[in-house]
């Protein structure tokens, strides 16, 4: 235990991570004989800057934020509450539809939500420094180890430094050069398209609905692409290892595509690229340092909920530097207590790896056509793309004999009709005599 009746935290990065952990050691604070003093350093300025994220808020996050955070999300920041997905893949789709037993989903601008978090971290006490960090430094100085932190405006010391820098080139530097952290060693690249319309527009073409495509055929390099609605405008975003913006450009004129979008001139659009870790990173944790948000690339496949990520990640590493302490020992806690995200996150890379296999084979048609009529396969496709359920608890039930015995008939039915209606086509174009 490091735990003094004193405490100085140094939190790196505004965002959602960072936000909800300051608001969370402060809400410790107030029910525990602890004097908590948080200062959270960040240079981007929300709300001017882009965020490569498609603003997306799954369930339970909702909850998580009333229960654990004592906050509700504001209206005028929610821009839309999506009721489905119509899953495109392989020339077919499926419209999406479940129950909303752990919360709705919400579209939001992304800056406008992280400045309400910094806001409310703010008001509840904690300082807020608008700079960059620019190295980190462990010091023993005899009665206990600190950390010194510099930035472009000034020096600080803190007891235990949370890295809430997401995907920031310079700081993941920064703590693999001063710490044993190393970022995750895999990503998929993201290009992002914001489209604006009248919301008239988006009432009648796409209403509450996010269309998803699954590996398109005729762009190789995506393994993932959507079209999100919010209340002026809708974003289209494509992800894949290799993609570019030419690949954007491509999906922009597929005829699946096209049709849900308004009109518009593409040379007029903006772009912006970014990634997401599609590998855990090592080493998130260490005597005075715990990483949490993006940077664990703890994601979910397909989904992402970065968000999610980021808040939950907050909250554990600030329950276990204000309850326990914050040595090496003490963050076990907090990876035992994220547990749950890092299993999830290999099942969804085995399902991922799984369903790249099934589209290469042309068999996510079948596999649609089937989950029409199948409740379980339909629920476990809902489940896949709304991140309504963890992708083991998805496992567990397309597992299940009955639904793999009634996949593989109907595969192979499918392949059998195809097979004969290769042998007439081909009997029909035999030529005569």
């Amino acid at each position: 235990m490091d735990l003094t009746l004193n405490l100085t935290v140094g939190i790196i990065g505004g965002g959602p991570a960072g936000s909800s952990c300051a608001l969370r050691l402060l809400k410790n604070a107030e029910e525990r004989p602890i004097n908590i003093k948080v200062n959270i350093f960040e240079g981007k300025e929300f709300g001017t800057h882009h965020n490569q994220c498609v603003g997306v808020l799954s369930p339970p996050l909702e909850e998580i934020l009333l229960k654990e955070l004592d906050l509700s999300l504001p209206y005028e920041i929610i821009k839309r509450q999506i009721f489905g997905y119509r899953l495109h893949s392989d020339g077919n789709e499926i419209l999406l539809v479940g129950e909303d037993k752990t919360g709705p989903t919400y579209t939001v601008r992304r800056g406008e939500l992280d400045r309400f978090l910094l806001e409310e971290a703010i008001k509840r006490g904690a300082n807020f420094f608008k700079t960059r960090v620019t190295d980190i430094e462990f010091v023993n100085t005899g009665r206990r180890r600190e950390v010194r932190i510099y930035t472009e405006s000034g020096f600080f010391k803190a007891d235990v430094v949370v890295g809430a820098f997401g995907l920031d080139e310079a700081m993941l530097g920064v703590f693999e050069r001063k710490t044993p952290f190393r970022r995750p060693g895999k990503s998929l690249k993201t290009f992002i398209t914001k489209i604006y319309t009248e919301r008239r527009f988006i009432e009648r073409n796409l209403g509450n609905i996010i269309y998803a495509f699954l590996f398109p055929h005729s762009i190789p390099n995506i393994e993932f692409g959507a079209i999100t609605p919010k209340r002026d405008y809708v974003i289209v975003n494509i992800a894949g290892k290799n993609v570019n913006s030419h690949d954007l450009d491509t999906f922009l004129e597929l005829r699946e595509v096209v049709e849900h979008l308004p009109p518009f001139k593409k040379e007029e659009l903006d772009y912006f690229s970014g990634s997401f870790p599609t590998s855990p990173a090592k080493n998130t944790f260490g005597d005075n340092y715990v990483i949490v948000g993006d940077a664990t690339g703890w994601l979910r496949s397909f989904k992402g909920k970065g968000i999610n990520t980021a808040i939950i990640t907050g909250i554990k590493a600030a329950d276990t530097i204000s309850k326990r302490g914050f040595s090496h020992a003490d963050f076990r806690y907090y990876h035992d207590e994220c547990m749950k995200l890092l299993k999830d996150f290999h099942a969804g890379n085995s399902i991922r790896l799984f369903t790249k296999i099934i589209c290469r084979l042309h068999l996510m048609n079948p596999i649609i056509e089937l989950a029409k009529v199948d409740p379980i396969l339909y629920d476990a496709l809902f489940n896949a793309v709304s991140g309504h359920e963890t992708f083991g608890e998805i496992f567990k039930k397309i597992s299940s004999p009955d639904v793999m015995r009634r996949t593989a008939s109907h595969l192979l039915l499918w392949r059998a009709r195809r097979f004969e209606k290769g042998r007439g086509n081909q009997w029909k174009s035999k030529p005569e005599g």
